[in-house]
């Protein structure tokens, strides 16, 4: 067998969009259907892919859509709640935001209509939910460091993905931005209104996965001193920290005296 040379074209989508579910509810998803077929989504441009929990939760928002995204065949993955509808933006509205956003920042992984920035008095929404109708927050399309689960489109080039060691279903918006971040990728808000029957419920679940979140990004982003075969470096999300230890003088009186395990 020769061997294949890869270059941008080697490789194909087979279809344009991939629209990935979870379903405990059967009557809500086959509605959400209609509504993407409604607004041009069919079966030309699109697979609809849906993870079963209508018995039980066998499938989550962290490993269950990881599972769900390497069958994925579309240029774009949209997972989307199944009490969502596409009562007001279209399949050509979406497009015409995907190319724009193309232009702005080609570096863009994950796109979605509802999430938050570093700033802590800044949200960006556009959306119909019981909260409100017609809700439009902020300026769009806007750089974000997390989106709402309610509709969220990946760039399948990308091959972003959700946290191996989280599991539940709130936060898997979040989780996949910092993902798409460390890979190099951003992530945006953009203006694709859709209407969504229920607007999230903080119950005892979502307050203990927010712990269980917090804690896991706190391990990860703890300064630590790590070893590579040719060289020592210290990685620390505290500038002066970063800077100070990777001094080399500094470094080597760390390692000597050991005062790097107290990290």
């Amino acid at each position: 067998m020769e061997p294949l040379k890869i270059d941008s074209g080697t490789f194909t989508n087979s279809y344009e969009f991939s629209i990935i579910s979870l379903v405990n509810n059967w009557d809500h998803y086959q509605l959400m259907l209609d509504s993407f077929k409604k607004k041009g989504f069919n079966e030309e441009n699109s697979e609809f892919l849906y993870l079963d929990n209508l018995t039980s939760n066998n499938w989550d928002g962290f490993s269950g859509l990881n599972q769900a995204l390497n069958f994925a065949k579309g240029k774009y993955i949209i997972l989307a709640h199944q009490d969502i509808r596409l009562d007001f933006d279209d399949i050509d509205d979406l497009r015409g935001l995907i190319k724009n956003l193309d232009k702005l920042d080609p570096s863009w992984a994950v796109l979605g209509n509802a999430g938050g920035s570093l700033d802590l008095n800044q949200k960006f929404i556009r959306i119909t939910d019981p909260s409100g109708c017609n809700q439009n927050y902020g300026s769009l399309p806007a750089k974000v460091e997390t989106l709402d689960e309610n509709f969220i489109l990946i760039k399948a080039s990308s091959r972003v993905g959700f946290s191996n060691d989280l599991k539940g279903f709130h936060f898997y918006g979040f989780d996949l931005c910092q993902q798409a971040r460390y890979r190099g990728y951003s992530c945006y808000v953009i203006p694709f209104h859709v209407k969504h029957l229920s607007s999230g419920v903080k119950d005892d679940n979502f307050y203990y996965s927010k712990k269980i979140l917090i804690n896991n990004h706190r391990i990860k982003c703890k300064t630590r001193f790590i070893r590579l075969t040719t060289t020592r470096i210290c990685l620390s999300t505290n500038s002066i920290i970063a800077q100070l230890a990777n001094q080399k003088f500094i470094l080597f009186f760390l390692r000597k005296t050991k005062l790097y395990k107290l990290f």
